[in-house]
Order: structure tokens, then C-alpha cells, then sequence
């Protein structure tokens, strides 16, 4: 039997939550690889920053065991911005002495923000670390530039994030659900939904009740559902497990996310897949998968008026919703399911280890 070729990939610990988790977990649980061995290992978990960083300095250890005791062809490294960016930093380096192909593959929604407020030194670090990878990956080719206009040496190539697709759209166009699905507050525009809600609760059917799901700014939620005394439209705040997610996707007729700062949402692939429109802001590597009034829609960030009227549009007419779900299921199955990315990826190992 040919021996298969090791790929060492790192990133966060499967239990911290987070879009590039669910990312390197999918990858993980893959089950056709082919000739490929993927070796996970985690390098942070979210803790307070001594225990951070004695993980990290514990995952070095089993890192070097690992390459000291198994052919490792390719380094493939989760990042995100600040700690993160840096811990991938140091682990690029010492991979390169053994002679690894490494690649980032950058999660980063604030990485923009991240460099401006670096110093000159520090500026001068990270564009040296984009320089040294041997292949910078983005979550879209709009972002593409976010690398090469600090550092003009860094190879990049766009790899969209991609989720499992059912066989059939299983959409449930007489749900009464709308989703919100992601860290509460201010960056993925909760509060412009709370606002957006208070604008259109006199308007909608008393049967539409919204699920704010994830981590974050849970008691500020609470306090602001109470404030603008739509309790009554909410039917869950807070975190939810996969089995629960499963449960709330089957009454869900709109998922809704007005972000300000995004690379490509998982919970946007997740639910399309799931044949649910999006209502989205038209920023980062979003309008690569939203096609305005047609899969989905798109409105500026912060738009609030835009945002109630796209979503009382969609829950008045069960026949938008429909094309618009058929419009995203296939999209979806057609360009981002696992299966493509996978094979992407693959050939990006392939050409990194003849060269």
C-alpha cells in the first residue's frame, strides 16, 4: 500500500467557537482524503492568556514530536488576527527550518483594523510573515488585495469556505422562524436586528418569532430586547449546540446577519445549504455568494430601514422565498460544498510539494 502523505494542520481546539473552527473541523472529519493524512493539531484554546499560553507552548512540543517522528509534507495553519496571527507567526518559522511548506489560511474578519493599529516594527513583522508562507490562503479573490497590499512578495490564492450539502433542499417555506445566527454584538450588527424588529413588529404576523443564536454580548441583548419591549418576537438568546441548530433550521424561513466586518460567514454557507435565503450586508467576500433578489439580499451595514423592509418583503411572500431558497440550495451544492473545496485544496498541497 503507498504510503499516504502527512499534512500537519493546526488550529483552535474544537470546543472554542467560531466560524474558522467549524472550518478546520469539517476539513477534519472529511472522510475521502485520498492519498492525504490530515494530522490535527490544536494550538489555542480560550482561556485567560497564561493558560493560552501554556497551551500553545504544550502544542509546540507535540508539534515537534510530530515532525520530528513522521514525514511531514505540508503545514497548514489556521489564522486569525492578533494573538492568533502571532502564534502562527512563530509556528511558521520553526516549520521552515525543517524544511515544511507552510500555509496560513486567513480567518481574520478585522485583520484590516488589526495592521493599522500595529507600529512601524510590528508592520514590518507581519509582512515578513505573509512574505515567508509559501501560500497565503483568503476566504475570497475580493480579498486577495488584503495580503498583497502589505506585502507585494506574498503568493495568495482565494479558497471559499465550504459546508456539507443536503441531497435535496430541505427548506420549510411554512416556518415561522427568523435566525440570526453568530456573536452577539456590535461587529455582526445584532442591534441593528433588535432596531430593525421594533420597526416591523406592528406589521408581521404575531406567529414570527426571531432566534438570536450564538456567544457574545448575551445579557446586553436581554437588556435591549427589554428596552425596546419586543420580548414577545423572541424565542431564544444565547448559545445553542448542533442538535439545537438542527431543530430551529427546520422552522427557519429567513437568516439574517448585518455585519459590519466579515471574511465569508459559515453561518451564511450553512443555511443557504439548507436552501434558507440570507438578508447580508454587501461587504468582504459576502456578494460573492448573496446575489441581491435573487438567492438572498443585500443592504449597506447599518441600514436599518433597508433591513425591516427586506425582511417584512420576505416573510409577506412565501413565493420570493422559495425561488430565492431553490436559487441558494443550488449555488451552494454547485460552488461551496466540501466536496469542491477539498479537491481545491488539494491540488494547492500537490503544487506546493513539487515545488
Amino acid at each position: 500500500m503507498k504510503e499516504k502523505i502527512n499534512i500537519l494542520m493546526c488550529g483552535s481546539r474544537f470546543d472554542v467557537k467560531g466560524g474558522m473552527v467549524t472550518v478546520a473541523k469539517n476539513y477534519t472529519e472529511y472522510k475521502d482524503w485520498g492519498e492525504y493524512n490530515i494530522i490535527y493539531i490544536p494550538t489555542h484554546i480560550e482561556k485567560n492568556k497564561l493558560v493560552v499560553s501554556i497551551y500553545f507552548g504544550i502544542s509546540l512540543m507535540k508539534i515537534l514530536f510530530t515532525v520530528k517522528t513522521k514525514k511531514i509534507s505540508v503545514a497548514h495553519l489556521h489564522i486569525a488576527e492578533k494573538g492568533s496571527f502571532y502564534r502562527k507567526a512563530i509556528l511558521l518559522r520553526i516549520l521552515k527550518k525543517f524544511g515544511i511548506k507552510v500555509v496560513l489560511h486567513h480567518h481574520a474578519a478585522e485583520f484590516e483594523e488589526f495592521y493599522a493599529s500595529l507600529n512601524a516594527k510590528k508592520r514590518k513583522f507581519v509582512n515578513k510573515t505573509l512574505e515567508l508562507a509559501d501560500m497565503n490562503i483568503v476566504l475570497s479573490k475580493d480579498l486577495i488585495k488584503m495580503i498583497t497590499s502589505k506585502e507585494e512578495k506574498a503568493t495568495v490564492t482565494a479558497l471559499y469556505n465550504a459546508v456539507t450539502v443536503y441531497d435535496a433542499n430541505p427548506y420549510n417555506y411554512k416556518g415561522n422562524g427568523i435566525l440570526f445566527l453568530g456573536r452577539l454584538g456590535e461587529r455582526k450588527g445584532v442591534y441593528d436586528l433588535l432596531k430593525a424588529i421594533r420597526l416591523i413588529d406592528n406589521e408581521i404576523s404575531p406567529k414570527i418569532q426571531f432566534y438570536l443564536c450564538g456567544d457574545g454580548e448575551i445579557d446586553k441583548v436581554h437588556r435591549e430586547v427589554q428596552k425596546m419591549e419586543i420580548e414577545h418576537r423572541i424565542a431564544h438568546i444565547g448559545w445553542i449546540n448542533a442538535d439545537d441548530k438542527k431543530k430551529i433550521y427546520k422552522n427557519t424561513i429567513i437568516n439574517v446577519l448585518p455585519s459590519y466586518n466579515e471574511g465569508l460567514p459559515m453561518s451564511i454557507l450553512e443555511t443557504m445549504a439548507y436552501g434558507i435565503p440570507n438578508i447580508s450586508t454587501s461587504i468582504a467576500a459576502i456578494p460573492e455568494v448573496i446575489e441581491n433578489n435573487k438567492n438572498g439580499c443585500l443592504i449597506k451595514p447599518g441600514d436599518v430601514k433597508n433591513l425591516a423592509k427586506n425582511i417584512k418583503s420576505l416573510v409577506d411572500s412565501e413565493e420570493k422565498r422559495k425561488n430565492m431558497s431553490n436559487e441558494a440550495y443550488f449555488l451552494i451544492k454547485e460552488k461551496f460544498s466540501i466536496e469542491n473545496s477539498i479537491n481545491q485544496l488539494k491540488k494547492i498541497y500537490e503544487k506546493l510539494m513539487k515545488e
